[in-house]
């Protein structure tokens, strides 16, 4: 068989045309799979990105409340603490907590005195200083320190003696530096 030449072959391809457009077709959807093929690979690239994305949603939903609760339970601690705090403007509030120890533990406060708050700086928070002086036995002193550091305001002890108030007694005197934190 012999070459042929495009002048040929245009008759045949009018005389076999049911043939012609059959060839044409398949040539042009082997191009488009081959072009749909290329694009599988990207698009499952996307499909995966598409995927992550929905599951991080997914996790976010399931978890908001339990962050919302998580939050709510934050707020309800930061507003029991700021409740705690003492304010340096209500003396008899404050001078009041030391008495209230008091009656709890027996011991006597014989001398209370509220210093000068320092000015602090750029914090939310002040320290208010208190020198204090108590009477009472060993077991009653011990209760009240047991009650200023694990009471609900916040106290920092500076300074601490422990005296014999007198000889052959069972009377112990307890002069306290202390400062309550308080709000500015």
């Amino acid at each position: 068989m012999s070459a042929m030449s495009s002048g040929e072959l245009v008759p045949l391809m009018r005389r076999y045309l049911f043939g012609t457009v059959c060839s044409v077709l398949s040539l042009l959807l082997i191009a488009a799979i081959w072009i749909l093929w290329q694009d599988v690979h990207t698009l499952e690239a996307l499909n995966h990105e598409r995927t992550q994305e929905g599951q991080a949603v997914l996790s976010t939903l399931v978890s908001g409340p339990l962050i919302r609760q998580e939050l709510a339970r934050a707020q309800e601690v930061v507003q029991r603490i700021e409740s705690n705090l003492v304010i340096e403007s209500k003396l008899e509030e404050n001078v009041g907590y030391f008495y209230q120890i008091q009656s709890r533990t027996h011991a006597e406060v014989v001398y209370l005195r509220p210093q000068n708050a320092d000015p602090g700086g750029d914090s939310d928070y002040k320290t208010i200083p208190f020198t204090l002086q108590l009477v009472g036995t060993y077991e009653q002193l011990a209760s009240y320190l047991l009650a200023l550091e694990t009471g609900p305001k916040f106290v920092q002890i500076k300074f601490f003696s422990f005296r014999r108030r007198e000889t052959g007694s069972d009377k112990l005197s307890l002069s306290l530096d202390l400062k309550l934190l308080g709000k500015r």
